[in-house]
């Protein structure tokens, strides 16, 4: 059953749980301060024959290896909600093709995670699967060349730009009243606050956390 607290949140009666997670990164992410808690990093440059080849790769890992934390086949689950930044989530598609699981893409760009683990969690509570896995990667140079200029230009980055990360990462929702669980979910609103730096990701993503932070304190008080 799910109930509305208030306007917008709905809270999820029998409370999904994340029963696993997993995450691997490339080779620069390595070398930052939470490297000890990636799964695995994976040198992006191996064996793929392109930057959006290797992406799938990266997503394809850490579905792998979530399976594998539960002793879980790809036919145990249900459904996959999974994204990536790319045209037709085209990193997604390769990456989870071959599995055979029904499949939803999701396009939310930093929120495709969370978007996916929300309508993982609700379709778990409302029994229209047993197992969901949500599933998001980015890769820095397929990123590049979709979005900005490609690394073969070799353009001088604008002060303000970004690194959009290499990795990915992989939850998969069910039952089970042990582990952590996901009680309530609220779908956000688009805001426009005028930034009009394209570059300035993070200018344009603050007033989310500005908003987001004296919830999470709140909450852990």
């Amino acid at each position: 059953m799910i109930k509305k607290l208030g306007k917008y949140t709905l809270h999820l009666k029998d409370k999904p749980s994340i029963l696993s997670f997993a995450s691997v990164a490339g080779t620069k992410e390595a070398s930052g301060p939470i490297a000890r808690y990636f799964d695995k990093i994976i040198d992006e440059s191996e064996n793929d024959k392109s930057w959006e080849e290797a992406e799938s790769t990266l997503q394809k890992t850490a579905f792998e290896i979530a399976l594998s934390k539960i002793s879980k086949s790809s036919s145990d689950i249900d459904l996959i909600f999974a994204g990536d930044l790319l045209n037709q989530c085209i990193s997604s598609t390769f990456a989870l093709k071959d599995f055979n699981i029904p499949f939803l893409g999701q396009y939310g760009a930093c929120s495709t995670m969370a978007q996916a683990l929300l309508l993982a969690a609700i379709m778990v509570q409302t029994n229209c699967a047993g197992i969901c896995a949500a599933v998001t990667s980015s890769h820095f140079c397929s990123a590049e060349r979709q979005f900005r200029f490609p690394l073969d230009y070799g353009s001088q980055k604008s002060p303000t730009s970004q690194w959009t990360v290499t990795g990915s990462g992989c939850i998969i929702v069910g039952k089970n009243k042990n582990l952590p669980r996901i009680s309530d979910v609220l779908i956000g609103k688009i805001v426009d606050f005028d930034i009009s730096d394209s570059n300035n990701m993070g200018a344009a993503m603050a007033p989310a956390d500005v908003k987001l932070t004296p919830y999470l304190i709140k909450t852990k008080q």
